[in-house]
């Protein structure tokens, strides 16, 4: 069972449990790294902020235990957001195991992201919420 990506639907997630999840993960010496996506306006938005800079680079190079939360990230839904095809094409092939990532959106994005056979992350992730 593969749990580096990991998906949720914010309506069934408890209001406390990124802070929660959060402490305890720090708690262990892993790195936490949050993005709200909506903070933006736009994919390009989140992509070109300097806030997110860390977040970015940890994707890419984080040589210890680091877990990344995508909140609210309902815009990597759509079909065409080529960022996401990147993002997928990135998590996926980490064979290191120190990137945890946890996608929360709304059900019907989760679905789109997960679930449509032309989707980015179609069948990448263990979702650990259920309507």
């Amino acid at each position: 069972m593969n749990l580096s990506i990991i998906s949720a639907d914010k309506d069934l997630l408890d209001v406390d449990f990124i802070e929660k999840t959060t402490i305890l993960a720090e708690k262990e010496g892993i790195d936490v790294l949050y993005l709200d996506f909506s903070s933006y306006e736009s994919i390009e938005h989140v992509l070109t902020s300097t806030e997110n800079t860390a977040f970015f680079e940890a994707i890419q190079s984080a040589s210890k235990p680091t877990l990344l939360w995508f909140d609210n990230c309902d815009m990597l839904a759509p079909l065409n957001c080529d960022f996401t095809y990147r993002l997928r094409s990135v998590l996926t092939t980490r064979f290191d195991g120190v990137i945890q990532s946890v996608f929360i959106a709304k059900n019907e994005s989760l679905k789109l992201m997960f679930t449509d056979s032309k989707a980015a992350f179609y069948q990448s992730s263990m979702r650990i919420t259920c309507r």
